[in-house]
């Protein structure tokens, strides 16, 4: 077994969608879950067998990643990107003052069904947790962070935050040799979601950039220099 197929890579069923789409995603996923690792070398012949594309599909797909900052450019050709402290840092302090501001936000504007929304993904993120499912986590994750900006009236930090999302990820992967991390970013979300239930947008604020902090310093532990 090759190791683009314990990655997860297989063939992928060619339907009616973009099948750039579906090739950029499938590479992500294994990229933001560490099962493609940082400097690992992308073969296109390889990729190509393994997800069953053709070379020209795959390239559009490739470029699509390069731009999000999750593969580049190696002396081979492309490699699986890696985050500098320095980057990682930046996407840190980047996080902490959107996700505080739309806290905030969501604090004081938010409706009822924007809240039973945020109790519901809540829940969902504790299950994820509770399962140790990581693709499950990160997809809660990404759900909970996208009710809080609708919630929020904010679109343009929805926007800021999707287009950081790949490289968050990879960086929520490397806390996760952390064992006390995923209990105690449950907790911090927990304890965003009350301030934010209480409307309290200073709370909710100073919860949010918190939880951003205390994720910061478990990943740069973990991340080489």
């Amino acid at each position: 077994m090759s190791e683009l197929t314990k990655a997860g890579l297989s063939p992928l069923v060619q339907e009616a969608a973009p099948l750039r789409r579906k090739i950029a995603a499938s590479i992500r996923a294994a990229v933001q879950t560490g099962a493609l690792a940082p400097g690992m070398r992308l073969v296109e012949k390889d990729l190509c067998e393994n997800l069953n594309v053709s070379r020209t599909s795959l390239r559009e797909a490739l470029r699509e990643l390069e731009a999000e900052g999750l593969v580049e450019s190696g002396v081979r050709g492309l490699v699986v990107a890696r985050i500098t402290q320095a980057e990682a840092r930046n996407i840190y302090a980047v996080r902490a003052a959107l996700e505080g501001l739309v806290a905030a936000q969501f604090a004081e504007v938010a409706q009822d069904t924007d809240r039973m929304a945020l109790d519901k993904v809540v829940a969902s993120l504790a299950h994820a947790y509770e399962e140790n499912d990581f693709a499950a986590i990160l997809s809660e994750k990404d759900r909970f962070y996208e009710i809080l900006c609708l919630g929020a009236k904010n679109a343009v930090v929805l926007d800021l935050l999707t287009r950081l999302n790949s490289r968050i990820n990879r960086l929520r992967s490397l806390s996760r040799s952390h064992p006390a991390r995923g209990a105690d970013s449950l907790r911090e979300i927990r304890a965003i979601a009350d301030a934010m239930n209480a409307r309290d947008p200073e709370r909710a604020k100073a919860a949010a950039v918190h939880h951003v902090e205390r994720a910061a310093e478990a990943a740069l532990s973990s991340q080489p220099d």
